[in-house]
């Protein structure tokens, strides 16, 4: 049978035949659909340095598109997440954003720990601090106080403190205290009359130190003491004042002893070695201002018993230097000779009175038991004896405030060794008229000496030095009307006094 090919009709025919061949043949193979598969992500998120949790912290699952809050102890959690590759980026204010890779497989829980740290560029400086008190230049301030100051942070972060405080003419960045967190401070231990400076260093642990302004304020005037003497300070003599129960040391470097108070009573003269040769230097009453005074060095015999005296204006100060008695004003200038020893002999202690315009002084030979008084003409410096012939180690002498009498100590055993060491010490008054003198230690205890006698400003009393002549015990510092009767321990530990 012949087939023609080119008929129409049978293409046709041929065409539809292989379309249903090739239907049937699609019908007998299955078809798959492939599953899906889940996961989940299981964190925390922590602060690195202390492995805190944070607050108001947000987890973003990409490219899930899921965003989460982890709770208070910084877990969170993420479920139904096709298996694959996620970045879990976290990011809270203050705290550099973190990304971390996972890979979240089949039926499992990828665990992710995320530790953040703290992204400084955000974070901003403290306030600068400002004063609350003392005010800035206050006065009368206590010498204890409370320093207060207030600042903020834009951050709310924890603040810390350092305080710089110290007095006037020093300068120094050392903090009397660092690293607290109370806006105020208590000091105490401060200085009569002094100025202090004070600055708040204020930190918040991660930007650079915040400066507040230097303030200052002084302190309140020291008390009207009575008392001026030298006591024992670590081996070293220093100067101090008292009422008889408060106590201020009004020197410290150096040694310091021999206190005398000018006419005023607003400045306090004394001999001191802080620049190894003795010499006079002057303060005000609450120790400060000091400065020195003398260009030749006060010295005679035996420095520990040397004397002087203000001119009785108050503009020069007198003192010996072997056998000469110097006048020097107050500011350094104008030294002159007001009197010269006689041979052989040296001065050792002087006090001037304006009544009549005397000076009375000590002159000994070339020992300490060997001593003299003499009256001198400051005009003319022509000297007059006035006690002589009194074997012993003699105390220097001091006016009443009229000028009619003066008072010395007198060693009246008459002992005598190389230390210079006294048994009798006593108080006697002499009659600057006649010469005339008188024992008014009628009250001492035996064994002890009287020293250092000096008037009252009033002339109703006296005030000296007694101590055990054993030459080692505890000085004391009494008073006494000048008969010698009602005899009163006022301080311990003291001597060489001057009564304000």
């Amino acid at each position: 049978m012949k087939i023609l090919s080119s008929n129409p009709v049978y293409k046709r025919f041929a065409t539809l035949c292989s379309f249903l061949l090739l239907l049937a043949m699609g019908c007998t193979e299955e078809v798959f659909v492939e599953p899906k598969l889940y996961g989940s992500i299981s964190g925390q998120v922590l602060t690195l340095v202390d492995k805190k949790p944070l607050e108001n912290v947000l987890v973003r699952i990409s490219p899930s598109g899921k965003t989460i809050t982890p709770d208070a102890q910084g877990n969170f959690r993420v479920d139904s997440l096709l298996v694959g590759k996620y970045s879990i980026q976290t990011t809270v204010d203050k705290y550099k954003t973190d990304i971390t890779s996972v890979e979240v497989e089949e039926n499992k829980t990828v665990v992710a720990s995320v530790f953040l740290t703290l992204d400084n560029n955000q974070n901003k400086s403290p306030l600068v601090p400002t004063i609350v008190k003392p005010l800035d230049k206050a006065t009368n301030i206590g010498l204890t106080t409370t320093l207060a100051w207030k600042t903020t942070d834009p951050d709310k972060d924890s603040l810390r403190y350092s305080v710089i405080l110290f007095k006037e003419g020093q300068t120094t960045t050392v903090p009397i205290a660092s690293n607290f967190f109370a806006d105020t401070l208590v000091v105490n231990n401060l200085e009569y009359e002094t100025t202090y400076y004070w600055q708040v260093i204020t930190s918040d642990s991660i930007n650079k130190p915040v400066y507040s302004e230097v303030w200052s304020f002084k302190t309140v005037p020291i008390p009207e003491h009575a008392y001026i003497f030298s006591r024992q300070v670590n081996q070293n003599s220093q100067i101090f004042s008292s009422n008889g129960t408060e106590t201020i040391q009004l020197t410290t470097y150096g040694g310091n002893w021999r206190p005398v108070v000018s006419p005023n009573r607003e400045r306090v003269a004394f001999i001191s070695n802080i620049n190894t040769d003795p010499h006079i230097f002057i303060s005000n009453r609450a120790g400060k201002e000091m400065k020195r005074v003398t260009v030749v060095p006060i010295a005679g015999v035996a420095l520990m018993d040397l004397s002087f005296c203000w001119s009785p204006d108050g503009r020069e100060l007198l003192y010996p230097n072997y056998d000469k008695l110097y006048a020097v004003q107050t500011d350094g200038s104008g030294l002159r000779v007001v009197a010269e020893a006689p041979a052989g002999r040296f001065f050792a202690g002087c006090d001037w009175t304006s009544q009549g315009n005397k000076i009375i002084a000590r002159v000994t030979g070339s020992t300490v038991y060997d001593n003299e008084l003499y009256t001198i003409n400051p005009g003319t410096g022509v000297l007059t004896k006035l006690v002589t012939g009194r074997p012993g180690k003699m105390g220097n002498p001091d006016f009443s405030t009229d000028g009619k009498r003066a008072v010395f100590t007198l060693d009246v055993s008459n002992f005598q060794n190389i230390e210079g060491r006294q048994l009798d010490s006593r108080v006697f008054l002499v009659d600057v008229a006649t010469g005339i003198s008188s024992d008014i230690s009628t009250g001492k205890m035996n064994g002890n000496n009287d020293l250092d006698a000096r008037f009252s400003p009033n002339g109703a009393k006296i005030i000296f030095t007694s101590t055990s002549n054993d030459g080692f015990s505890e000085k004391s510092l009494f008073t006494m009307d000048i008969t010698g009767e009602n005899r009163v321990e006022i301080l311990k530990n003291a001597e060489m006094p001057y009564w304000r």
